[in-house]
């Protein structure tokens, strides 16, 4: 019965407590009403963390800043000295998401002394077929992965790991 444009109330419980939201329906692509809702997650860490991305832009760095920030949190070194380069977004989930430029990223690993590389899932159809000599690549979906990936490389175990592969 609601057609778009018309001004509808909503109760919306945050913090078990009611509000009540008074807002104005916009338009499908059929004409029928519709409302959208913009989540906007906030988070009180546990720890002050400071980061240096001084020549950083994008976030293609995420996955990398998440693996550093576990790493200065935890006593043992789960890399034991491996290099390892990596790429991926990292939204508030943990999930690793597809960015640009990965073949000059893992030509980039190699170049700086990297033997291993974690690559997102979503960008292995891109890595198949251009990964240069020496360097190994992990495949990765989530920071929990990614994690598991580096401490795998550190114990030696990095041939056990899921990596990109054509089709």
């Amino acid at each position: 019965e609601i057609k778009a444009g018309d001004t509808i109330t909503l109760t919306v419980r945050r913090n078990n407590a009611e509000k009540d939201l008074t807002i104005v329906t916009g338009t499908k692509d059929d004409g029928s009403a519709m409302i959208g809702v913009y989540i906007d997650p906030t988070f009180d860490m546990p720890v002050d963390i400071t980061i240096s991305i001084d020549g950083i832009g994008g976030p293609s760095a995420g996955t990398m800043f998440a693996l550093g920030i576990i790493d200065k949190m935890t006593k043992d070194d789960e890399a034991n000295g491996v290099v390892i380069a990596g790429t991926g977004t990292m939204d508030v989930s943990g999930d690793v998401g597809a960015i640009g430029g990965i073949r000059q990223k893992l030509e980039g690993a190699r170049r700086d002394g990297a033997t291993w590389f974690l690559a997102p899932e979503s960008n292995c159809d891109e890595v198949v077929g251009h990964i240069p000599d020496g360097l190994h690549v992990a495949s990765i979906a989530t920071l929990h992965e990614a994690r598991e990936a580096m401490t795998a490389i550190g114990a030696g175990k990095g041939s056990t790991l899921a990596t990109c592969s054509a089709g």
